[in-house]
């Protein structure tokens, strides 16, 4: 009975756990990199699992599978990516400028890796290259609400990393970058520490607010903690039973 009802336990802290660690949920990433003379180049990066109606447990489109994929469904994969790209990211520019950049897109590793190995996640990558337009001085993009994935703002410029990047959750604007000095027009907001946390907690009146919070994707921590917790007791009792 006791083997029957540990196993039982194991499998349904399993069960729990693994919805959350089988694939992290895909996000869409915008890189732009400027160059001298005005140049910059806009590089996006969208996982096919975002095309389908739950990205969290859709699997993966592999390497292997790209290669058993026909023509007609490979352009299909890129027409779908331009039309998801319209509906969930906007190009700011600073003063307003009208952008329509069309992109060019290609199936790339993740963050415009080769594809190697057989069993590697395949990417949608768009690249698009132009001219900053005259008179324009600050850069910046925004999360269309019509989107339910978080996007991922990187910028380079002149061969640097601007240190800077961003989250951006649907409906919310990134910092804009500007053009001149290559640098964020207003400052990052404090870091989260466990600190604030624990102030943010005491001042809405739940002490329990870190541990019941939404996350980014509007699912609840605590049953992924007590689930890692179950795991760490099943783990010790494993242990005790080895001693002799």
């Amino acid at each position: 009975m006791k083997n029957a009802a540990f196993s039982l336990s194991l499998a349904t802290l399993l069960a729990l756990v693994s919805p959350s660690v089988a694939h992290p949920l895909p996000d869409v990433a915008v890189r732009a990199n400027f160059e001298q003379n005005g140049d910059w180049m806009l590089q996006v990066e969208i996982d096919p699992r975002s095309f389908e109606p739950d990205p969290n447990v859709a699997p993966y489109l592999t390497n292997a599978d790209l290669e058993v994929t026909a023509q007609d469904r490979r352009d299909k994969f890129k027409a779908t990516a331009a039309d998801y790209l319209k509906r969930v990211v906007e190009v700011v520019l600073d003063p307003a400028a009208e952008l329509k950049p069309e992109f060019a897109w290609e199936f790339t590793g993740m963050e415009n890796a080769p594809l190697k190995a057989p069993e590697d996640p395949v990417m949608l990558t768009g690249t698009w290259r132009g001219k900053i337009p005259e008179g324009t001085t600050g850069y910046s993009i925004k999360a269309l609400p019509e989107g339910t994935l978080s996007v991922l703002y990187h910028n380079t410029a002149l061969g640097k990393k601007v240190e800077r990047y961003q989250i951006l959750f649907p409906g919310e604007n990134s910092y804009v970058l500007d053009l001149k000095t290559f640098k964020p027009r207003t400052e990052a907001p404090p870091p989260i520490t466990a600190d604030s946390v624990d102030n943010s907690a005491a001042a809405s009146g739940d002490l329990m607010c870190p541990m019941c919070e939404t996350g980014a994707g509007g699912s609840y921590t605590l049953p992924v903690v007590a689930s890692v917790a179950g795991l760490v007791i099943i783990v010790t009792l494993l242990r005790k039973k080895r001693v002799p």
